[in-house]
């Protein structure tokens, strides 16, 4: 504030250094220029100037781009994934920007790789902040999300994760959420499954990266109720190529059927050596399988897998009645249009992100507050299934928004359980 230009004339001036004088003796430790912003503050001001431009003036409307960062994993052990997470928000971007951009803004969405590491995640992550972004899709390695978790809320950055360890969520993070269905409910799911085939003695194998981790100790700690019992516990590292051991080690325990948790490279070598060492009890993976990178890739030895999924992963099996059934099937439609092949786990994540992001744009404005604070309440349909966000409650979806699957020549249908669940 300039003190000279609003107290008035000279005798106002003077007036005022003795009623401040008298007041400095009255109050100590309190400094003159404090007590000259007071009295500037609760002085009227004799100047038709002194009235700000600021309060009659409505502030400029953003324009220029809107700077959305994502991290994802193109290169390294995770590469098929990451791909697929950027196909799939370039998708949506690229909806939102063909449609005149929000606001008549278009989208900048700002892609770095973190080479499957969570080092590199974080560098990411601090290149994005000082870039400008407004929020960050991804990492959807899990390890990598689980490095940045602690920046988001550092920076204020909202950020929506497509990798699926639980703990990125619980206990929740203000500015972080994800959107890939957690362990907990996939685990829930496929443990209703086994109930319903009366598989009571299961085996499970496991990498040990952050997302099968936590899989597998979601399944663990709810199997009793379930009536399931594990006999065995096998481990591999992310990439994996020898099963030989683990499975003799299954085949000798007796289990009615083999549990995977994992999410690389690795679930494709382990099927194969399955099939060729004749084990013919059922296989059931996560929903980090939920996808042609798999199925195709594994071939016909996948034939008969079962693999959790989102909603999305049996789009052409809906029935017309399913809530937003038109969402999932037109982000699959586009999806297959550009890219010949039925969209994956991950391109479903990613574009979930971005139209989440991009709705609470549209609700509180594209600044990080506005986004954080419409995301903390949305509904939203995406080609995972429909979230209801809250509060305490960063996932959104439920235990029913998950398929239990059929590997049937490279395609994934539903089950008769879940078309059972679906009412069909």
């Amino acid at each position: 504030m300039n003190f000279r230009r609003t107290t008035g004339s000279s005798a106002e001036r003077g007036l005022l250094r003795h009623r401040l004088g008298r007041v400095a003796f009255a109050i100590t430790g309190v400094s003159l220029s404090a007590l000259l912003i007071a009295a500037c503050s609760s002085t009227p001001s004799t100047s038709p100037s002194s009235t700000s431009a600021s309060s009659t003036t409505a502030p400029s409307k953003p324009t220029g781009p809107i700077k959305i960062g994502m991290i994802t994993s193109l290169s390294g052990p995770y590469t098929p994934l990451g791909t697929n997470d950027k196909l799939g928000a370039e998708q949506e971007v690229s909806q939102i920007n063909a449609a005149g951009g929000i606001g008549g803004r278009k989208i900048d969405l700002i892609v770095l790789d973190d080479t499957t590491n969570p080092t590199q995640a974080v560098t990411d992550f601090q290149t994005l902040v000082s870039d400008g972004v407004v929020a960050i899709v991804g990492p959807v390695f899990s390890s990598s999300a689980v490095a940045t978790e602690p920046y988001a809320s550092k920076a204020k950055i909202p950020t929506i994760d497509t990798a699926a360890a639980d703990n990125l969520v619980s206990p929740v993070n203000y500015y972080v959420y994800m959107t890939p269905p957690t362990t907990k409910i996939v685990a829930q799911q496929l443990l209703a499954y086994m109930k319903y085939k009366h598989l009571t003695k299961m085996a499970v194998a496991r990498d040990t990266t952050a997302f099968p981790t936590a899989g597998w100790d979601n399944m663990q700690a709810m199997a009793p109720s379930y009536g399931v019992h594990f006999v065995y516990d096998g481990q591999f590292s992310l990439t994996a190529t020898d099963f030989t051991t683990i499975l003799t080690q299954v085949k000798a325990s007796g289990a009615q059927a083999l549990m995977v948790w994992g999410s690389g490279p690795a679930e494709v070598v382990l099927t194969k050596q399955f099939r060729a060492m004749g084990l013919t009890i059922p296989l059931l993976f996560s929903h980090a399988e939920a996808s042609y990178l798999y199925t195709k890739t594994v071939g016909s030895a996948g034939d008969g897998v079962i693999i959790a999924s989102s909603i999305g992963g049996i789009a052409p099996y809906l029935p017309s009645s399913y809530p937003g059934r038109s969402v999932i099937t037109s982000f699959v439609s586009t999806f297959q249009a550009d890219n010949h092949y039925f969209p994956p786990e991950f391109a479903f994540d990613a574009g979930g992100a971005v139209a989440m992001i991009a709705q609470a744009i549209r609700e509180d404005g594209a600044t990080s507050a506005g986004i954080a604070k419409a995301l903390s309440t949305m509904t939203i349909t995406t080609g995972d299934g429909t979230y209801h966000f809250s509060p305490a409650d960063h996932s959104g979806l439920q235990a029913g928004e998950v398929a239990i699957t059929r590997d049937v020549n490279g395609t994934l249908q539903p089950t008769a359980f879940t078309k059972a669940a679906l009412g069909g």
